[in-house]
């Protein structure tokens, strides 16, 4: 079967330097060895731990104490094919370009590896980089967004160390990346949220004992490669009291689910009415959505690279603006499912679990950019748009069977419509 490699690339041309010490720049053959590096990065999935060759991480060596620099290069593509050396043992190191900061929108990855040089022999060594920071994604459901017009929900680790996310940053927040430096024993998720009869408040406390596997597989502490997922659901019942469903998913290279519920009492800004008056339930809001399916597709292994994008367009008309497109996916091949689980989790994107929320999702666009494909993504409000699930194709190539693509597109006022595109791919 075909594998599909991502290779990390800089946003920006990088000018490559090098520094060198002035004993090895006058090094002869004598007493010397040539030492080769390469650089990988193994991101922390959720079904498999893939690694992937990168060439614009910085890289410096040094000496066996780990504190003096023998040389640095900005990149591994700015190295010499073999760098001459003493003999004797080092210490590599390589991270992701730039310099760690406490919150990010992208993982971050560093790692060492010790190094020998022997005498007129070269030495291969590989440098394995480990994402060093947590991802932390929320998401919201219909009912949520509909209930709350304001929220905050943070995250903390006990140090002053927090990140939060508001409704200022949209209803599909992306990921966010966070340097818990040494590791936290436990993380507390605070939940504030104003609906239209006052204040909501919950909370729960996330252990990383609640994880079946992890990324570095020992520690009892979060660290770099744990990746959070804290999904809420609220409840409102008929008696003015709302309930907050508070799910987290906490992954390494597995997932366990762990369902906390919490339910808030009446913040004293309402009474809920005791009476036995009929409840008169809202109305359902009228549809202006528009959804244009492609018909049903087949094609063969080996065809999905050439093939036509724009055969898996779908066209989507919302009078009153688009509020959420949610994208999920099913397959009749578990290798499809592997590959979108443990790709998807790299990202932050859950297509075959709770689903993908497109509309102002960064995240999507970088996982179709890892297929070499282009996306846009739609605003809140915008009134069209074509989800191309072309982009698909290349994917599909080399995975036989029936997949499914599930589509829900909501409106501004709440009104839904959903549809269905299946994809036949023949061996």
């Amino acid at each position: 079967m075909k594998r599909y490699k991502l290779f990390l690339g800089c946003a920006a041309a990088l000018a490559l330097a090098s520094c060198v010490s002035e004993d090895i720049s006058k090094l002869t053959g004598k007493d010397a060895g040539h030492l080769e590096v390469s650089v990988e990065t193994q991101l922390p999935m959720k079904t498999r731990a893939d690694v992937y060759t990168v060439t614009n991480f910085p890289v410096t060596i040094y000496e066996s104490n780990g504190t003096t620099k023998v040389a640095s290069y900005d990149a591994v593509s700015a190295m010499p094919a073999a760098v001459l050396l003493p003999v004797g043992d080092y210490v590599l190191e390589a991270h992701s370009p730039g310099v760690m900061e406490t919150i990010m929108t992208t993982p971050y990855y560093k790692g060492t590896e010790n190094s020998t040089i022997i005498k007129e022999t070269t030495t291969q060594s590989t440098i394995t980089c480990k994402q060093a920071n947590t991802s932390v994604t929320v998401h919201y459901d219909q009912d949520f967004i509909a209930l709350f017009t304001t929220w905050t929900i943070t995250f903390d680790d006990g140090t002053n160390n927090a990140l939060s996310f508001t409704n200022d940053d949209g209803v599909s927040p992306a990921t966010l990346y966070w340097d818990l430096g040494e590791g936290a024993e436990r993380l507390t998720v605070t939940f504030r949220g104003v609906n239209r009869d006052g204040t909501v408040t919950a909370s729960m406390v996330l252990t990383k004992s609640q994880a079946t596997e992890t990324y570095d597989g020992q520690s009892t502490n979060f660290s770099g490669g744990d990746g959070i997922v804290v999904n809420f659901t609220p409840t409102e019942a008929t008696t003015g009291y709302v309930t907050i469903g508070i799910t987290a998913s906490i992954f390494g290279l597995d997932a366990e689910e762990v369902p906390v519920v919490v339910e808030v009492v009446d913040n004293g800004q309402f009474t809920p009415d005791p009476g036995n008056d009929p409840v008169t339930p809202d109305p359902q809001p009228s549809s202006s959505i528009t959804l244009t399916l492609p018909a049903p597709l087949t094609f063969s292994m080996g065809e999905g690279g050439s093939l036509d994008k724009s055969l898996g367009n779908t066209i989507i008309q919302a009078e009153d603006g688009i509020r959420s497109l949610m994208v999920t996916a099913e397959s009749s091949n578990p290798d499809m499912v592997a590959s979108l689980e443990a790709v998807g989790a790299g990202y932050g994107l859950d297509f075959v679990g709770a689903g993908v929320e497109v509309v102002g999702n960064t995240d999507l666009v970088s996982f179709f950019s890892g297929l070499g494909q282009t996306l846009s993504v739609p605003a809140q409000g915008d009134t069209s748009y074509e989800f191309p699930i072309g982009n698909f194709f290349v994917l599909l190539d080399v995975m036989s069977g029936t997949h499914t693509f599930h589509l829900t597109v909501t409106d501004m006022n709440g009104a839904t419509k959903s549809g269905t595109v299946v994809i036949t791919v023949n061996e």
